[in-house]
């Protein structure tokens, strides 16, 4: 099964000052700064708030075709309400479904082929009362005669869940980064990418110029559930 996996950045935020060096290219997330909500699915841990984002709630199932989908947008909106600048880093997200009667929907995952590492664009900083909404898609679709949600994180890990049905749901959101640092580290074939302070190698191939980024927000989030809507 084939995930497409689609976005584009809105606005984004240089975390710090070497980034205006970097090209901020398409990716596969959605970024909107100073989102206002109406909802009160929020949950503020040390000044900052989170809150689930579903911007479509009521959905339709596929028809029982090959390569049929629904596709859905979901994802969280984080807003620094302490009086200091905050990096964050917006990689590791994924959903959680409920059914009607708060029985969590079967899991399976994570099931990956290879792995992916942030980029400079994943590390957003927001100033004091600045919000952020940090959006992802999956896709609902007919899989052994079973409705499924297929998901693709960031970091290349695959999700599905199911079996679905026509009915009432909520989806939350799990978001996480345990690393308060990260800096520009450089594998023995000469691939650059971002790792955790701790985790970067030790060879002959860093570049001259290190490149890091601290005070990324650290820990792990449930965010409140939100109830959508799957009909015929």
């Amino acid at each position: 099964m084939v995930l497409m996996f689609f976005g584009i950045i809105v606005l984004s935020h240089a975390p710090i000052s070497v980034m205006a060096r970097e090209k901020v290219e398409v990716e596969r997330v959605a970024y909107m700064s100073f989102f206002k909500s109406n909802n009160d699915n929020t949950v503020q841990i040390d000044g900052i708030q989170f809150e689930t984002v579903m911007p479509e709630r009521v959905l339709r199932i596929p028809p029982k075709l090959a390569d049929t989908k629904t596709q859905i947008q979901f994802g969280i909106q984080i807003t620094n309400n302490t009086a200091n600048p905050r990096n964050f880093l917006l990689f590791a997200a994924r959903p959680e479904f409920l059914q009607k009667n708060k029985q969590k929907v079967s899991q399976f995952g994570p099931n990956a082929n290879t792995a992916a590492s942030p980029e400079f664009s994943d590390f957003k900083l927001l100033m004091p009362r600045e919000s952020i909404t940090f959006l992802v898609e999956g896709y609902f679709e007919w899989f052994e005669n079973e409705l499924k949600f297929a998901f693709l994180r960031k970091d290349a890990t695959y999700w599905w869940y199911g079996n679905f049905k026509s009915g009432t749901y909520s989806i939350n959101v799990i978001y996480e980064n345990p690393y308060p640092a990260w800096e520009q580290a450089s594998w023995g074939d000469g691939i650059i990418s971002l790792m955790p302070m701790r985790k970067q190698p030790i060879n002959n191939y860093l570049p001259s110029e290190i490149i890091k980024i601290e005070d990324v927000w650290v820990g792990k989030i449930f965010t409140p559930p939100l109830e959508f809507y799957l009909i015929h």
